[in-house]
C-alpha cells in the first residue's frame, strides 16, 4: 500500500496529476484548434489502444478498406496510450499534396525510420528533407531508362539461374513439390541485385552471405508476424526507449543490418583497392567515386548504409509481389493458362522492348499483381509544421458544413494504408479480387480523379521526389521472372488459407500456423 504522505508518494502523485493534465489540456487544444474534429471517426476504440489494435485484427488493410467504404477516403482514428487522434487517409488530393508538392513538409513518422535504421540503415529510405534531397541526386543515374535496358541481360541470367535451380529441385521430388514460393523468387531478386549492383554473385541463395540474409530477414519477419511483434510500433511509438532493450525483434533486426553491413565492407575494400572497378555506371561505382571525389557529400558510413538499403529494398520487395502473384495464378488456373499461352505463342524469346511492350496480358498481369499486393502496404507520415490539407471529396459535418480541405497542426500523424488505397472498393468496384483483364479495356478502369498520380495511377511505388528510385528496375525483374516461371512450370493452389500481415512490408501467413509461409505445389509445364 502507498504511504501518500510520504515526500515520494506526494512527488509520483503529482507528476501523475501534471502528466494526466498536461495530455488532456493537449489534447482538447489539439482536437479544437484543427479541423480533424470534423473528420469522420469508427464507434468503439478502447481508451488505452483507442482504434490502433483494430487493423491488426485480420489481414493487412481489412479494416482498413472497411472504414472508409462506410466513412469516406479520411477517417480519424483514437491513438493508443494517450496519443493524438491520427488521420488516415487515401484520399488523392490529400496523397498529392503530402507525397509530390509539400514532400519535405511531411516526414517519415520517428517509429517508420527508426524501423528502417534498424533494418537498413541510414540510407535514402530513411533519409528526409536536404539529405534525401542530396542522396537522391547521387543516385539516381544508376536508375535511369538507359541503364535499365542495360540491365537486362543480368536480369535474364540471373532469372535462368533460379529456373534450372527449380528443375533440378522438382526432378528430385519425381516432378512434382511444394515449395515456399517467395523463397525462390527471393533468389532472384537477391541474385539481379548483386549483379547490377554491386558485381557480386549471391549464388542463387547458396551463398554464406545470401543464407545469412535470408536467415535473419526471416527471424525479423517472423517475429514481426506474432501479436506481441505487430502490437509492439504502437508501444514503441510513446516508449521509444525499448528499441534499445535487447529484445528477440530488436536483435534479429540488428543482426540483419551487421550481415549485410559486413558484406558491405567486403565490397568497398575490394572496390577501393582497384580503380578499374570504380568506372562502371552500377551502384557501388557511382557511390564510391562519390566517397574518393566527394567525402564531404558522402562519408564511408553513408555508403555502406546505401549498400544495405539496396540489398534489402532492392530484392525482397518485387520478391514478394511475385510470390503473391504467384500464389494468385495457382488459384486462378485459367488467367495462368492464358498467360503461359501469349508467352509460348511469342514464339521468339522476348527482348527487352517486347517484355515492356509487346506481351499485353504479362502487363496486365504485372500491374494487377502490384496493385493487390503492394509490398510497402502501409506507411505514415508526421507533418513537420501547420498545413491546409486539401481533399478530393469533401467531408460535410454534422452541422451542413462542407470541408474541402483540412487545417491540421504540426505534429499530426498521418497513416497511409496503400494496399487498402489500391483496393478500395470504391473506386475499383471489386477491388479486393485478382483480375488481370481489367487492365485489358482502359475504358473499364476508373476515372483519372479517382485515383493517384504514381505508377499506372497505382501507390505502389509512391509518388513525387519519394517515388521509388528502382522502379524501372521492379517492373522489368518482376515481367522477366514470371514470364520465365510460367513458361517453364505451372502452379498449383494447396489449398492453404492465407492471410496477409503488415511487418516490414507485406507478409504471407498460413492460418492457424505461425511465421512467414506460401505454400505453392509446382510442376514442370511440359508434362
Amino acid at each position: 500500500m502507498i504511504n501518500v504522505s510520504s515526500p515520494y508518494s506526494i512527488a509520483v502523485i503529482v507528476v501523475l496529476v501534471a502528466f494526466i493534465s498536461r495530455l488532456a489540456i493537449r489534447r482538447l487544444a489539439h482536437r479544437y484548434t484543427t479541423d480533424i474534429r470534423y473528420v469522420p471517426k469508427p464507434p468503439g476504440g478502447s481508451w488505452i489502444w483507442g482504434h490502433e489494435l483494430e487493423p491488426l485484427s485480420g489481414s493487412c488493410g481489412v479494416v482498413y478498406s472497411s472504414w472508409f467504404d462506410k466513412y469516406g477516403p479520411v477517417v480519424r482514428i483514437g491513438g493508443a496510450l494517450g496519443h493524438d487522434d491520427i488521420l488516415v487517409t487515401v484520399d488523392p488530393a490529400a496523397l498529392s499534396h503530402i507525397f509530390t508538392k509539400s514532400t519535405y513538409g511531411y516526414a517519415k513518422s520517428s517509429l517508420v525510420r527508426s524501423i528502417v535504421d534498424r533494418t537498413m540503415g541510414k540510407g535514402l529510405v530513411w533519409a528526409e528533407g536536404e539529405e534525401h534531397r542530396r542522396m537522391r541526386a547521387h543516385l539516381s543515374s544508376v536508375f535511369t531508362a538507359e541503364n535499365t535496358r542495360n540491365m537486362f541481360e543480368d536480369v535474364k541470367v540471373s532469372t535462368d539461374r533460379v529456373v534450372a535451380k527449380l528443375i533440378s529441385h522438382l526432378r528430385a521430388h519425381d516432378g512434382n513439390a511444394t515449395v515456399h514460393i517467395t523463397e525462390w523468387t527471393n533468389h532472384a531478386t537477391l541474385d539481379i541485385i548483386g549483379r547490377i549492383g554491386f558485381a557480386y554473385d549471391f549464388g542463387c541463395g547458396e551463398s554464406p552471405a545470401a543464407q545469412k540474409i535470408t536467415v535473419w530477414w526471416e527471424q525479423t519477419v517472423s517475429k514481426g508476424m506474432t501479436r506481441v511483434g505487430r502490437i509492439a510500433p504502437i508501444i514503441i511509438r510513446t516508449f521509444p526507449f525499448i528499441v534499445s532493450l535487447p529484445l528477440p525483434i530488436i536483435r534479429a533486426q540488428g543482426a540483419l543490418k551487421l550481415t549485410i553491413k559486413k558484406l558491405a565492407e567486403e565490397l568497398y575494400v575490394k572496390a577501393s583497392a582497384n580503380p578499374e572497378l570504380s568506372k562502371g555506371k552500377d551502384l557501388l561505382s557511382t557511390l564510391i567515386r562519390a566517397n574518393f571525389r566527394e567525402r564531404r557529400n558522402i562519408s564511408k558510413d553513408e555508403l555502406l548504409d546505401h549498400i544495405c538499403t539496396f540489398v534489402m529494398v532492392g530484392h525482397e520487395t518485387t520478391a514478394g509481389v511475385l510470390g503473391h502473384t504467384i500464389h494468385a495464378l495457382a488459384q486462378n488456373p485459367d488467367m495462368q493458362d492464358k498467360l503461359r499461352k501469349e508467352i509460348l505463342e511469342f514464339g521468339t524469346e522476348p527482348t527487352y522492348d517486347d517484355i515492356l511492350t509487346k506481351l499485353p496480358y504479362l502487363d496486365a498481369v504485372t500491374k494487377e499483381g502490384f496493385r493487390v499486393f503492394p509490398p510497402s502496404a502501409h506507411t505514415e507520415r508526421t507533418a513537420l509544421h501547420d498545413d491546409v490539407l486539401p481533399l478530393r471529396k469533401p467531408i460535410v459535418t454534422p452541422e451542413g458544413k462542407t470541408l474541402t480541405s483540412l487545417h491540421i497542426k504540426k505534429g499530426q500523424l498521418i497513416q497511409v494504408p496503400s494496399l487498402a488505397l489500391d483496393r478500395m472498393h470504391g473506386v475499383w468496384k471489386d477491388g479486393a479480387t485478382f483480375l488481370p483483364e481489367r487492365w485489358l479495356n482502359p475504358g473499364e478502369l476508373p476515372s483519372p480523379s479517382e485515383l493517384t498520380q504514381g505508377w499506372s495511377n497505382l501507390f505502389i511505388f509512391s509518388e513525387g521526389p519519394r517515388m521509388c528510385i528502382g522502379y524501372r528496375l521492379a517492373i522489368l525483374e518482376f515481367k522477366v521472372i514470371l514470364s520465365s516461371l510460367i513458361k517453364t512450370f505451372v502452379f498449383h493452389d494447396t489449398g492453404a488459407k492465407i492471410e496477409y500481415i503488415w511487418a516490414n512490408t507485406l507478409q504471407p501467413k498460413v492460418v492457424g500456423k505461425e511465421g512467414l509461409h506460401l505454400p505453392v505445389r509446382v510442376t514442370l509445364a511440359d508434362q
